[in-house]
């Protein structure tokens, strides 16, 4: 308190002069290690008035903010470096501003503030067609892209994707072609369309081989493997993802390492080889509590959350979602909290808890809607549909049904149409409309089929068990338990087990 008075009660002009000389004491301090007091220097001499020296600590420390995700503070550095930046007197002050608004979006993308991400980018395009930097303009144009891929914004994002793919091509930027190429395959496989995203990112892995870039191979090889694995051959994304585990592995990318090892364990889950899949999550943690990569490490306890939850271990289940949450909160990972929020929800509906369960389903739906992702719109409504059939509130439930029908067929997602159709035989089930159930669990099968989706084609027999049982059809109810259960012990899902036992 007496040091705020002494502070207060000193001559702005002289306050302004004592900041300065602090930062520049500071500097002669620490000169041979300046890293650890850039936040410091940002503060100073930007109470200075010394523009320049503001300009330079400020996005230091806010790069160095970014890449360690403490998202509020990096936003608090561009910000300040933004504002002084128009009235410097610094060489190539344009193009720092047009860095910052472009670093600055991508922080506010990933905290899920969109719109105010989309301004910074638009600024930015602005600024940077008045200069005629090109290659500037493609960079802007490939962040955009980020946005539009979070926010289902597909097809915008092929157009802003395939401007920045000319723009690059003309100035033989092969890196930014590669880039380019890869996030056109994104937004194809976020549209179903499957063989024409993979085109495009072996046309992207091609230049990143050709060039030398093994990030860039890593992320083309694990992007090609995940369309494999939604195509159901398993076996070919196995052989990608270990092409791009065994890159990362010799140029010591352990990030990227970590992330490789969570996407073989998320075959072997898709496999239903549960324990050799959290062997891989496990291992995933490790390399994580070495390099503390945040994201991933959010990531890698979500998906053991979900194994778990298949296991019929609730509190396990929740114990690793509530970590990852609590990690995806500190970083602002809006995604991320739209996963943990929402696989929270499915174990409290799972243990019957139906008023929690609805609390944290709403927490999901606020945030998805909140960063207008329609794939986790999708996905949350969903779970809120199976909570109303718990509930025996058919109305509601038939309602989100239609909604989620409207979002799959724009998502193009299979695996979000089959689990549809699976709600909507068991509302024909309640409402005893059964030739319209068994309609809609069958063909809710054959996707599950052609995906190799083994847990969720169970949980289909059992539900066509329990239609078949409300219709008095015991010998088809006893048939399709019995394929249930077969595939449940496979897999060692000990509470769907329980469930059919009962």
């Amino acid at each position: 308190i007496i040091r705020e008075i002494v502070y207060r009660q000193i001559n702005k002009v002289k306050l302004r002069r004592y900041h300065q000389v602090v930062g520049e004491r500071l500097l002669n301090i620490y000169k041979d290690r300046i890293e650890e007091i850039v936040e410091e220097l940002s503060h100073h001499f930007y109470l200075s008035g010394d523009k320049k020296q503001t300009i330079k600590y400020s996005m230091i420390a806010a790069d160095r903010a970014k890449s360690s995700y403490a998202n509020q503070d990096a936003i608090r550095f561009y910000n300040i470096a933004v504002e002084c930046l128009p009235g410097s007197k610094i060489k190539g002050k344009e193009m720092k501003e047009i860095e910052c608004l472009r670093n600055r979006s991508n922080v506010l993308n990933l905290i899920g503030e969109n719109e105010k991400a989309s301004k910074d980018l638009e600024e930015a395009i602005d600024k940077v067609k008045e200069l005629g930097n090109k290659k500037e303009e493609a960079n802007c144009l490939t962040a955009f892209c980020k946005i539009y891929l979070d926010t289902a914004k597909y097809n915008e994002a092929v157009e802003r994707a395939e401007i920045a793919l000319g723009i690059y091509r003309e100035m033989n930027d092969k890196e930014g072609e590669a880039k380019s190429l890869n996030n056109i395959g994104i937004a194809y496989w976020y549209l179903g369309k499957y063989q024409r995203a993979l085109r495009f990112y072996h046309d992207s892995l091609k230049i990143s081989e050709e060039i030398d870039k093994p990030k860039d191979q890593a992320r083309g090889l694990t992007n090609i493997g995940i369309i494999y694995g939604a195509l159901g051959d398993y076996q070919k994304a196995l052989e990608f993802y270990q092409s791009s585990l065994k890159v990362t592995n010799e140029i010591g990318d352990r990030r990227v390492e970590a992330a490789a090892l969570i996407n073989i364990g998320s075959i072997y889950a898709d496999l239903g080889e549960y324990q050799k899949c959290l062997e891989f999550f496990q291992g995933s943690l490790k390399v994580i509590e070495e390099i503390g990569a945040h994201k991933v490490k959010a990531k890698a306890f979500n998906n053991i959350g979900t194994i778990y939850g298949i296991y019929g271990e609730y509190e396990k289940a929740l114990e690793f979602f509530q970590k990852s949450l609590k990690i995806t909160e500190e970083i602002g990972d809006q995604e991320g909290k739209t996963e943990n929020l929402k696989g929270i929800g499915d174990i409290f509906l799972e243990t019957k808890d139906l008023s929690t369960a609805g609390k944290y389903y709403r927490r999901a739906d606020s945030v998805a809607r909140k960063i207008k992702s329609k794939p986790f719109i999708a996905s949350v409504c969903l779970g809120i549909t199976s909570l109303y059939l718990e509930k025996n509130n058919l109305v509601k439930a038939e309602k989100e049904l239609n909604s989620i029908l409207c979002l799959s067929e724009e998502i193009g997602s299979k695996g979000i149409k089959a689990h549809t159709l699976c709600l909507s035989g068991r509302l024909y089930t309640k409402q005893k409309k059964w030739d319209k159930a068994k309609s809609s669990f069958e063909e809710s099968m054959l996707i599950f089929k052609k995906l190799r989706k083994k847990v969720n084609l169970a949980q289909v027999y059992y539900y066509q068990g329990i239609m078949f049982k409300e219709s008095e059809d015991k010998a088809n109810a006893k048939k399709c338990f019995a394929k249930a259960l077969g595939i449940f012990k496979k897999l060692g899902a000990k509470g769907w087990i329980k469930k059919l036992k009962k």
